[in-house]
């Protein structure tokens, strides 16, 4: 369950409030998710005791970018349990999301959520992301899913020409970046730094190509 403090977290560090449907809904999430995981192994049982701080605050920290309230159609590659897919498509309803991943046991878990929290702004991409067809959004996320030049390559022909590529790391590597930008030699990259609420430190990156 949401909880006060939790919501209070939210405010504070990332500048979200949700009405009490929305919190409902992730409440209603948050019991599918144990409940699936019980028999369907989608996350550590260690990992589920810090379900919200390592896992749902960190989907939403991508609010801490000024031009994510810009973007209107999202492709999360390798979405695997549904993070950041699932929890923005419950607390940003006027946002599109793109579920995509290649792995029919995660994928049947997401069809499940939408089916039972009526997510009308979810879709569903059971594929290897660069042999789907193209998804024209305008911006594409990625969470724990490979080296970021890997997952760029894949996956950028299904971006807009304006748009934005993102993707969630917890070390920030100089040797990924260079190697990035070696290739692709005008590229630039915008690095939101942040931390967890946990206990112990927990640094995490938001790194956008612009």
């Amino acid at each position: 369950m949401i909880t006060n403090r939790e919501k209070e977290i939210l405010l504070k560090e990332l500048d979200l409030e949700f009405d009490d449907k929305t919190i409902n809904k992730l409440n209603q999430w948050e019991e599918i998710f144990k409940q699936y995981n019980s028999h369907t192994n989608l996350m550590s049982q260690n990992d589920i005791k810090v379900l919200f701080e390592k896992h749902v605050f960190d989907s939403l920290a991508i609010n801490k970018w000024d031009n994510f309230k810009n973007h209107k159609k999202i492709l999360d590659v390798g979405c695997g349990g549904g993070f950041p897919s699932v929890i923005l498509a419950i607390c940003f309803k006027d946002k599109k999301i793109i579920a995509n991943d290649s792995r029919i046991k995660k994928i049947n878990f997401i069809k499940e959520i939408k089916d039972k929290l009526n997510l009308d702004n979810l879709e569903i991409l059971y594929s290897r992301i660069e042999e789907a067809p193209n998804q024209n959004v305008d911006l594409i996320v990625s969470r724990a899913v490979g080296k970021m030049i890997d997952v760029w390559e894949l996956s950028k022909k299904h971006l807009v020409k304006q748009g934005n590529f993102l993707i969630y790391k917890a070390k920030l590597s100089d040797d990924e970046i260079k190697m990035f930008q070696k290739k692709y030699k005008n590229s630039n990259f915008k690095i939101i730094p942040y931390k967890l609420p946990l206990e112990e430190i927990y640094e995490r990156n938001l790194i956008i190509l612009n």
